[in-house]
């Protein structure tokens, strides 16, 4: 209960300056497009570390090329996630997140700033605009990172993996980078109650599309089998890793 009042308090009243900073280096991010996720990641990990009270262990760092840029993948069970990954991944990324997101005052203007990416799943159009816009990003030499089940999945196992992460894929020949998020569903017992617990960001191989792209396979038949392969070495690594707590 205490570390819960201490979050709450504590972390609003750390997120009013950093948010006062933010907008302050507004004028410098021109210069600087990496500005906004850096002072985000700041912010970030002061939450988990100092308001969660949470670890964070991060395997398979060595899977990341820091030249390189990704369509980054992971499962999808807590609203602590985007914390968690912002803290954890030393990569210049931008999120794809549901444009009712970006019409919370201050928070929805902050996320364009910081050039995430809004999304509409239901209309085509949308996503469709979506999609030209994450490239542009990839094209920026920036990662994105993408929730293929569209939304959070609080189970064991992920949902459905929908198809835009594996088109991007191929459209773009960049890598996939699955990620496994283990734990981040067991910090808040309640809104009040929070457990400190060691959060595992696993980083896997990533992938490319031409990896499963044999002769005589339809476009959609590969992009399935990317789906199948990479929700069933997240599913492995979060079963492995999950029986350990």
């Amino acid at each position: 209960m205490i570390r819960g009042i201490l979050y709450w308090v504590g972390g609003i009243i750390f997120t009013i300056p950093c948010a006062l900073y933010f907008y302050l280096m507004y004028p410098f991010f021109r210069r600087s497009h990496d500005l906004p996720h850096l002072i985000i990641r700041f912010w970030s990990r002061i939450l988990v570390k100092i308001f969660y009270g949470a670890g964070i262990e991060v395997i398979g760092k060595e899977n990341i090329e820091p030249a390189k840029n990704y369509i980054i993948v992971s499962n999808h069970r807590s609203y602590t996630d985007i914390l968690f990954a912002n803290a954890a991944i030393p990569l210049q990324f931008r999120w794809l997140s549901k444009s009712s997101l970006f019409k919370i005052p201050v928070f929805g203007l902050a996320m364009k700033i910081a050039g995430y990416v809004p999304i509409e799943r239901t209309k085509y159009m949308s996503a469709s605009r979506s999609l030209e816009k994450i490239k542009e990003v990839l094209n920026k030499e920036k990662s994105v990172w993408i929730f293929p089940e569209g939304t959070r999945t609080p189970h064991d196992k992920p949902g459905r993996f929908k198809r835009g992460a594996f088109l991007l894929a191929k459209e773009t020949d960049r890598p996939l980078l699955p990620v496994v998020l283990v734990n981040t569903d067991k910090i808040f017992l309640k809104p009040f109650i929070i457990r400190p617990v060691c959060v595992q960001v696993i980083v896997l191989r990533s992938v490319y599309y031409s990896d499963f792209n044999k002769s005589q396979m339809s476009e959609r038949f590969v992009m399935d089998q990317m789906s199948q392969h990479i929700r069933k070495i997240i599913q492995s690594n979060y079963n492995a890793y999950a029986a350990r707590f």
